[in-house]
C-alpha cells in the first residue's frame, strides 16, 4: 500500500490549489505559445494529413456522414468541430489552423499548471518550455488529432490524481469521464485505451486507501459510476445519432476490420537508430525509460521530504498524492506508448511523451531523495528530453527559414518569406478560395494550377476524383484539391490507405461509384510514387482494375508538374 494513514474525504483535495500567480503564468504561456506558433505556422497545407481533415469536414458540412458516406479512421470530432466552424465562419484552412493552434497552446499552459502543483516554479517553467519546443517542432503536423487527444488524456487523468488521498466530487469525476469521452470522439482507439487506463486508476486509488475491503469496493464503485456516466454523456448521443442514419457495419468495417487487416502491414515503421540528422527521433524511447524509473521509485518508495518542494507536497497526504501522480502518469504513458508502437515516430508518440515529461519533471524535483544511480538516470533523462526537443525545434526553424512562414499578404508585408513568391503564387494569393481566404496558404505550382483548372472547368455541384498515377500501390493521396476547389469526392474511398485502394474489392467498389457519379474530370497525382517505406505500402498488389477503367473512360488533357488532368470521354457519358 502507499500509506498506512487514513486520509479524510474532502471536496477540495490538495491538488486543487491554484494561486493567482500560477493562473497568470498559465495565461502568459498560452498567449506566448499561440503568438509564436502562429507566426511559425507552416505556409503549405499538407495534401494528405491535413487534406483528409479538411475534405472530411467539407463532406460533413455538405450533409455526409463518416463511415456511411466516406471512409474514415478518425473519430467524428475531428470532422464535425471544423464543419461547425465552417458553418459559422465559412470554409477556410485558417479556421482549422486557428483551432489547432488554440489546442496546442492550451497544452503548454496545462503543462505549466500541472507541473506547478508538484514542482517548484522554475521546474514548471522548464516543463512548459520543453512542451512548447516539442509542439513547435511538430507544428508542421498541425492538423493531427494527436494534439487534442494528448491534451484531453492529460487533463482527464490529472483530474483523477487527488482520488488517491480524498474522495472527489461527482461533478469532478463526471467531468473526467466526459473529457475522456471527447478524446474517444477524436480517436476511437485512444479513447478506449484511455477509458481502460482511468478505470484502472480509479480502482488502484480506491484499493490503496487504508480502509477495510468492503469499504474499498464501495469507494471504487462510488467513483466509477459518475466517471462512466460522464464518458457515456459524450459518447452515447453521437452513437445513437449514427445508428439512426446508418447501419453499424460501415463503422466496424472502417475502424476494426480494415485496420486489423491492413494497418500493421501497411503503416509499420521500425524503431529508429542513431542518425545525426534524426537525433530527435530517439525521443520515442523516452516513455519506457520514464516509466521504468517511476516504477522503481514506486516499488522502493523513494520519494521523501524535499525542502524546496511546494508546501502542500511536504505533507503526508501531499506525498501520497504524488505517488498517485506517478502511478497515473506511468499507466497513461505506458499504454499510450503502444498506441504509437506501429507507426513509430515522435508525432504518434506525443500522447505518451506528454505524461512522460511530467513524470520526468516530478522525479527530477525529488532526485536528491533517490539513490545515486537513479538520480543520475533521472538527470540524464531530463537532459535528453531537453536535447531532443531543441533538435526538433531547430529542424522546424530551419524548415521555416527555407520555405517561409505566416502566409499571405501579411507575410509579404513583413518580409518573412525567405524567397519571393512565384507569379503563380502571387495570382493564387489574389484569388478567393478556401485555401487563401483569411490568409494565403500556399501550394506547389502544379497543385495550384490543378485547383484553378478544376474550378474553371466544372460546376460546384459536380464531383471530381483525385487518384494516383498507378493504383496497384497505395501509400497516400492528395486530398487538398477537393477542399481547394470545393468539389466533393466522387467516391467513398477518397482517403487512400495501404491495402485498400490497391485491393481488388475496393477498386471494384470505386469503379462502380465512378460509373454512377461520372465525374467530368479526374486528377492523377504521381508525387507519392517515390515514397518507399519498409512495409506493404511499397509493394504492388498487381490490381489494375481502376487504372484500366480510367484509361478506358477518360482521355488525357493536361499535365501540371506531378498532376495530370483527365476528362470524361464523350462515349463515357452514358451510364
Amino acid at each position: 500500500m502507499i500509506s498506512a494513514e487514513a486520509f479524510p474525504e474532502s471536496k477540495h483535495p490538495v491538488g486543487d490549489r491554484l494561486n493567482s500567480q500560477t493562473l497568470t503564468n498559465s495565461i502568459v504561456f498560452f498567449i506566448a505559445s499561440f503568438v509564436i506558433l502562429f507566426f511559425g505556422m507552416h505556409p503549405y497545407p499538407l495534401p494528405y494529413d491535413e487534406g483528409l481533415v479538411l475534405t472530411a469536414a467539407m463532406r460533413v458540412a455538405a450533409g455526409q456522414v463518416p463511415h456511411r458516406d466516406f471512409y474514415a479512421i478518425y473519430g467524428p470530432a475531428d470532422f464535425y468541430i471544423p464543419a461547425a466552424l465552417f458553418k459559422i465562419f465559412g470554409q477556410s484552412v485558417l479556421i482549422v489552423r486557428l483551432l489547432n493552434l488554440f489546442i496546442e497552446s492550451l497544452i503548454v499552459a496545462a503543462m505549466y499548471r500541472f507541473a506547478s502543483l508538484y514542482c517548484r516554479r522554475l521546474m514548471a517553467v522548464g516543463a512548459a518550455l520543453v512542451t512548447f519546443l516539442w509542439i513547435y517542432g511538430l507544428n508542421i503536423y498541425i492538423s493531427s488529432a494527436v494534439f487534442p487527444v494528448a491534451f484531453l488524456s492529460l487533463i482527464s487523468s490529472m483530474l483523477l490524481v487527488p482520488l488517491f488521498v480524498a474522495a472527489l466530487t461527482r461533478k469532478r469525476l463526471c467531468l473526467a469521464g466526459a473529457i475522456a469521452g471527447l478524446s474517444a470522439l477524436y480517436r476511437y482507439d485512444t479513447g478506449v485505451a484511455l477509458l481502460a487506463v482511468q478505470v484502472c486508476i480509479i480502482g488502484i486509488a480506491s484499493f490503496v486507501r487504508p480502509h477495510p475491503p468492503t469499504r474499498r469496493v464501495f469507494l471504487a464503485a462510488s467513483a466509477l459510476w459518475p466517471y462512466l456516466l460522464g464518458f457515456a454523456i459524450l459518447t452515447v448521443p453521437p452513437a445513437i445519432y449514427f445508428l439512426s442514419v446508418s447501419a453499424v457495419y460501415p463503422l466496424v468495417l472502417d475502424v476494426v476490420i480494415l485496420q486489423a487487416k491492413n494497418y500493421q502491414r501497411g503503416r509499420h515503421l521500425p524503431f529508429p537508430g542513431i542518425h545525426l540528422k534524426k537525433l530527435d527521433d530517439l525521443a520515442v524511447y523516452i516513455p519506457i525509460i520514464a516509466v521504468g524509473l517511476s516504477l522503481f521509485v514506486l516499488l522502493t518508495r523513494g520519494l521523501g521530504r524535499d525542502s524546496d518542494q511546494p508546501e502542500h507536497v511536504q505533507e503526508p497526504s501531499g506525498r501520497t498524492e504524488k505517488y498517485g501522480l506517478l502511478i497515473s502518469l506511468s499507466l497513461l504513458a505506458f499504454v499510450m506508448f503502444f498506441k504509437g508502437y506501429v507507426r513509430v515516430g515522435t508525432l504518434n508518440m506525443f500522447v505518451s511523451l506528454l505524461p512522460s515529461l511530467l513524470l520526468t519533471a516530478v522525479l527530477f524535483e525529488s532526485r536528491m531523495n533517490l539513490p545515486r544511480f537513479v538520480r543520475m538516470a533521472v538527470t540524464g533523462l531530463a537532459a535528453f528530453f531537453i536535447f531532443t526537443a531543441l533538435i526538433s525545434a531547430a529542424k522546424a526553424t530551419r524548415h521555416l527559414l527555407l520555405e517561409g512562414s505566416v502566409p499571405g499578404t501579411i507575410a509579404k508585408e513583413l518580409s518573412v518569406f525567405h524567397r519571393h513568391l512565384t507569379d503563380v503564387e502571387t495570382t493564387w494569393c489574389h484569388a478567393s478560395n478556401p485555401v487563401t481566404r483569411g490568409f494565403c496558404f500556399l501550394a506547389d505550382d502544379g497543385r495550384i494550377r490543378t485547383i484553378e483548372f478544376i474550378d474553371g472547368h466544372t460546376r460546384p455541384e459536380q464531383p471530381i476524383f483525385v487518384g494516383l498515377n498507378r493504383h496497384d500501390k497505395s501509400y497516400a493521396n492528395d486530398n487538398l484539391i477537393y477542399f481547394g476547389s470545393q468539389r466533393l469526392p466522387a467516391t467513398k474511398w477518397s482517403h487512400f490507405d495501404p491495402g485498400l485502394q490497391n485491393s481488388n474489392s475496393v477498386q471494384q467498389d470505386m469503379v462502380r461509384e465512378l460509373n454512377e457519379t461520372s465525374p467530368p474530370y479526374i486528377v492523377l497525382d504521381s508525387e507519392f510514387e517515390s515514397m518507399n517505406e519498409p512495409n506493404d505500402s511499397s509493394k504492388s498488389s498487381g490490381n489494375t482494375l481502376l487504372d484500366d477503367f480510367i484509361r478506358k473512360k477518360y482521355r488525357y488533357v493536361q499535365t501540371f508538374n506531378e498532376m495530370s488532368i483527365w476528362q470524361l470521354a464523350p462515349e463515357g457519358n452514358a451510364r
